[in-house]
């Protein structure tokens, strides 16, 4: 077995876009009973053509990792890099983001989503940013103990009630 992690090119739009629908629907199926009544098939549709313009408005902000087994695509990272707002509390300055990492069911455990996240980081440090972040739902246990274990450490909660 061959694991690979690599820069996008411009033939992995598909790839990259079934990956962001792949995250969407992982996420979906995990939240609140209440959730699940909207139009979903609306929103999908909207996260592959946000999807698309990442993928298509790429700059040297933007980092698109594609994880493959074998040649195969099996998971993928987006690494972003802004200037944080002044209106920020915990720092302002340019920042990396890790906006989005999903790793294929059958391809979890052996290490990608680890070293995904190392890659970014390190693609951020490169380019003299020393702060990065990322965003996880709360119920999403097997994340935050991977996010933590490379280094992560919580620092703002948010709530949300349906009424």
């Amino acid at each position: 077995m061959k694991i690979n992690i690599r820069k996008a090119l411009d033939e992995d739009i598909d790839i990259f876009v079934a990956f962001a629908a792949k995250l969407s629907m992982f996420n979906r199926s995990n939240h609140s009973i209440e959730c699940k009544y909207d139009h979903y098939e609306l929103v999908l549709e909207a996260i592959k053509q946000k999807a698309e313009i990442t993928f298509n408005n790429r700059n040297e902000d933007t980092l698109i990792l594609i994880a493959e087994i074998d040649d195969l695509p099996v998971g993928y990272a987006l690494g972003k890099i802004f200037e944080e707002e002044y209106t920020a509390d915990n720092g302002t300055g340019k920042i990396g983001l890790i906006d989005e990492v999903f790793v294929d069911y059958g391809a979890r455990g052996l290490g990608i989503g680890k070293t995904l996240i190392r890659e970014v980081a390190c693609w951020v440090q490169e380019r003299g940013t020393n702060r990065i972040k990322l965003h996880v739902y709360s119920w999403n246990v097997n994340a935050k103990r991977l996010y933590e274990k490379c280094g992560f450490k919580e620092y703002a909660v948010s709530f949300e009630k349906f009424i």
